[in-house]
């Protein structure tokens, strides 16, 4: 019977989210959200930033060049797709797209306790591909947007805190390497209770964006649903190229899979107010983020088992 449910954590999503829709608001409050994104965003700084200390190479150079191509392979799709299949007017297109070629770190973290859990090992480079993952997309999207009345501002790209966030503890994690081991284990034993608690919020904040899609519903809501299995099939192509492990070829689809709804909207935002922001975070985090986290982070694991034994 326990083979039918969904991974444990993503049953606290689906509650929330449901609770929500019953009237019930589990959001948490603002300091609390900050201090758990903070501890999940440290943490996975850190491990990329030992991976480098300890695969630094041309091949690891050579490896974060393919990753960043991707992620702006995965922005262009999206682009073409909205664009043939949509009547969205150009900033919208562009925050949608820049949306899904960015990646979220929520959907990440939950991934990689799941194959903790299951006990599937994976490359620590993985966490340094999450932060290298963050940026394609955001200066791709502004580039596009770009104009005499908005330049392309590279302070707004970089003072996003998820993004700054992640650097500072890879660069920790990168000057000290082992000595920075301790920290991360002292952060893991509340890394379940933090992704708990954070899919709590996600789920309630999921719950209230249903009501905020607009006029696009039918576009939106494929959208969200068949994206995030184009983006894990590059990745997945990407994983094969570089030949990652099992767990390393899911949590790469994995990447490609999710959507950002932390650090694009918050750019976009300030960037572009104009631009329909609650229609991209209705897609990214209330279906494409629901789906992955329910049922994707498995699906990828299968497909990632074929694609690492090829």
């Amino acid at each position: 019977m326990v083979h039918f449910l969904p991974d444990i954590l993503a049953f606290f999503f689906i509650a929330a989210l449901i609770a929500q829709r019953l009237s019930v608001d589990l959001r948490l409050p603002d300091a609390a959200y900050q201090l758990i994104t903070y501890i999940l965003l440290i943490t996975i700084g850190l491990k990329g930033g030992q991976a480098i200390a300890n695969n630094a190479s041309m091949a690891l150079i050579g490896h974060s060049g393919l990753i960043i191509t991707m992620g702006i392979v995965i922005t262009l799709v999206a682009l073409i797709i909205i664009q043939i299949f949509s009547k969205l007017n150009k900033a919208d297109r562009v925050t949608l797209a820049a949306h899904y070629g960015s990646v979220s770190v929520g959907t990440f973290a939950v991934a990689v306790n799941y194959l903790e859990v299951s006990q599937i090992p994976y490359e620590l480079t993985l966490n340094l591909f999450v932060a290298l993952l963050e940026l394609p997309a955001i200066i791709l999207g502004l580039y596009l947007l770009s104009d005499k009345t908005h330049k392309l501002n590279v302070k707004t790209i970089l003072a996003h805190k998820s993004l700054a966030l992640i650097i500072i503890g890879m660069l920790i994690g990168a000057l000290y390497g082992e000595i920075s081991e301790p920290l991360v284990k002292n952060l893991k034993p509340m890394f379940g209770v933090m992704l708990a608690l954070y899919l709590v919020h996600m789920g309630a904040l999921a719950g209230a964006k249903i009501s905020d899609i607009g006029s696009n519903k039918v576009f939106i809501v494929s959208f969200a649903l068949i994206m995030p299995l184009i983006g894990a099939s590059i990745a997945l192509f990407c994983s094969w190229l570089i030949g990652l492990s099992h767990g390393g070829a899911t949590l790469l689809a994995v990447l490609g899979a999710s959507a950002s709804y932390i650090a694009v909207p918050a750019v976009f935002e300030q960037a572009y107010p104009e631009a329909n922001i609650a229609q991209a975070l209705f897609a990214s985090l209330a279906i494409s983020f629901s789906v992955n986290v329910i049922w994707g982070i498995e699906l990828y694991t299968q497909a990632a088992l074929l694609i690492s034994s090829l």
